[in-house]
């Protein structure tokens, strides 16, 4: 089933939702649809309603969280790909996420109450924390194991960060393949 993008009162990008959700959300008249899919309709005894492609909200919501963490949402930060040696595994042209894995760069094993110092922070993070989980494929992760990236000889490519508020769209967007119906609501 397809999915909507959900844009905000201003028209800019927030995220993806279940056809459902926005359904529910049209019904109770906080979204408008704005794109439906062509030639498709969700039906009911009393309801006819084209499949909302996009829609938008009809109040302004203030957004400034980053995405979660989870497992989806930091394979979607690193697009996919191992963080080590650069491997993008693809399945029928999808990323194949059951090939990935997380890994702490600075291992369990080297925390301290529960935090590690991590050296492109100024602080101590939480071990498990978007500042030090990368995407690893899983030979690199079992070379890795518990050790730092000076004992094995690995080198990121890009330090991992805490996503910023703006990239909560990117993060959504690297889960889903993008219809044609949303592009022009979406930033380049």
């Amino acid at each position: 089933m397809r999915d909507a993008l959900l844009l905000n009162a201003d028209f800019s990008p927030l995220g993806v939702l279940s056809w459902q959700r926005a359904i529910c959300l049209v019904l109770d008249e906080k979204v408008r649809v704005i794109e439906e899919y062509p030639g498709q309709a969700v039906r009911s005894q009393a309801l006819r309603l084209g499949w909302p492609a996009v829609v938008h909200l009809v109040r302004y919501v203030s957004v400034s969280l980053s995405p979660p963490l989870s497992r989806i949402n930091v394979l979607a930060r690193d697009s996919f790909t191992c963080q080590y040696c650069g491997e993008r595994p693809r399945q029928s042209g999808r990323p194949d996420t059951s090939r990935l894995t997380l890994d702490h760069v600075v291992p369990r094993a080297a925390a301290i109450a529960g935090r590690v110092r991590v050296p492109w922070s100024e602080s101590s993070v939480p071990v498990t924390s978007w500042e030090n989980l990368v995407t690893a494929c899983g030979p690199c992760n079992h070379r890795k194991g518990h050790r730092s990236l000076e004992e094995v000889g690995f080198e990121l490519e890009h330090p991992p960060r805490r996503p910023r508020p703006q990239d909560a769209i990117k993060v959504a967007m690297a889960r889903v393949r993008v219809p044609r119906e949303w592009k022009q609501y979406l930033p380049r």
